[in-house]
């Protein structure tokens, strides 16, 4: 036994030599066929927070990634190419308190064999707060003016309280929530849906790392007369028409409602749901006219606000026709040398328009023209032109007949 021993002892040196010997040259020879290459990794780097505790919440943010340098064969390299390997940056936060720390990055990436040789950034800021939720009123703020004569109710919310929850240090500088109501010139029930908003002591509104529990809040507010107020429908009154052709189209008020008040609140209960104006006199009216006019009042009343209205009266002429006959016809623009004969010389004319302008218009006042110009010796039948652009939104219906027969005939021969 122990010769054998002795024996294992004096080769022993050799045999490990002939090992070493022996792995050197199959790392050489995998080396050689795979070689391992350092390169930028370039696939897609997630940066990861870790470990956050429910009531923390971090109020800084994480770099959007991370340049990553490593070492790895080349088949290694392939695959991590081809299957689009990515690699994560985790940042873990498990063991800290609230406050601001310098935490290290960790590369992991799911496959081997590869060395990472660098990476930056190697750490990052961290700064870390308690996260709470509180319950807050909702409060309303009005804005606008309604009528001297309306009264608002105070408003009613639903949900009337909404949860917010943040950074503790962005909830310790919440003064209040609130809406935003917008009553100006309201006269009856408004509801709209707002959007609540925290505010800080000095009006400014807080938007960073905060959540509502609803951003939807119903607003309903009641608006009423006051008492001894009656508002009332403007009622035109109008005495005459307009002249002969001219017709009243339409007529518009503006306001269309006025507001009434009086001590007596059993005039005030007396009162139609209308009031009148004073008399408009329509005759000598021919065309869109606006006047201002007072309304009339009881004894006892008066009115909140402008004491007239403007009416504006919609007065234009009536559409009419009016035939023309024996309208005589001109030839116009024949060259020298040339002279023509028409067939027939006279026409019909059917004009439709405002009937004040037709009537105004003499039969003398038309006539037709033949264009020549250019025409040589021959027979044509031709449109005559007839200018009607003298008389204000006068158009040409019909021509009888709607051509001419002309010849022109060379002089000189």
């Amino acid at each position: 036994m122990k010769k054998a021993f002795i024996v294992l002892k004096s080769v022993l040196p050799t045999l490990l030599m002939s090992f070493l010997l022996a792995m050197t040259v199959w790392i050489v020879s995998v080396t050689q066929r795979d070689p391992t290459e350092e390169r930028r990794f370039t696939n897609t780097v997630t940066v990861e927070l870790r470990g956050l505790p429910d009531n923390y919440v971090m109020t800084n943010a994480l770099p959007e990634t991370v340049n990553i340098l490593m070492r790895a064969p080349a088949s290694t390299w392939q695959t991590i190419i081809n299957r689009r390997i990515g690699a994560t940056a985790v940042v873990d936060v498990s063991e800290l308190e609230p406050g601001e720390h310098t935490v290290p990055i960790q590369i992991e990436i799911d496959t081997s064999p590869i060395q990472v040789t660098s990476y930056a950034p190697q750490s990052v800021k961290i700064i870390l707060e308690e996260y709470e939720t509180r319950t807050y009123d909702v409060v309303v703020s009005e804005i606008g003016t309604i009528p001297a004569a309306f009264r608002a109710d105070p408003a009613v919310l639903e949900p009337a309280s909404i949860d917010i929850s943040g950074p503790v240090s962005q909830l310790d500088q919440i003064d209040k929530v609130r809406v935003v109501m917008d009553l100006d010139n309201a006269t009856e029930k408004i509801t709209r849906v707002l959007t609540p908003a925290a505010i800080n002591a000095d009006g400014t509104v807080l938007t960073g790392g905060l959540k509502y529990s609803t951003d939807k809040i119903k607003v309903t507010q009641a608006i009423s007369l006051r008492g001894g107020y009656k508002v009332a429908v403007v009622k035109v009154m109008t005495s005459g028409t307009p002249p002969t052709g001219y017709v009243l189209d339409g007529l518009t008020v503006n306001p269309a409602v006025a507001t009434i008040y009086s001590s007596d609140r059993s005039l005030i209960d007396s009162l139609p749901g209308y009031i009148e104006t004073n008399l408009i006199y329509l005759n000598g009216i021919t065309e869109e006219s606006t006047v201002k006019i007072g309304l009339k009042l009881p004894d006892g009343a008066t009115l909140v606000g402008d004491q007239t209205v403007n009416v504006t009266l919609q007065v234009s002429p009536v559409e009419g026709s009016r035939t023309f006959s024996n309208v005589p016809i001109y030839p116009v623009g024949i060259e020298e040398g040339l002279s023509s004969t028409i067939s027939p010389e006279v026409l019909d004319v059917f004009l439709s328009g405002p009937l004040p302008v037709l009537n105004r218009i003499n039969e003398k006042d038309l006539y037709a023209v033949l264009e020549l110009q250019d025409k040589a010796a021959g027979q044509y039948q031709l449109t005559p032109i007839i200018d009607v652009s003298a008389f204000t939104d006068v158009s040409v219906q019909s021509v009888t007949p709607v051509t001419i027969d002309v010849t022109i005939l060379d002089g000189s021969r």
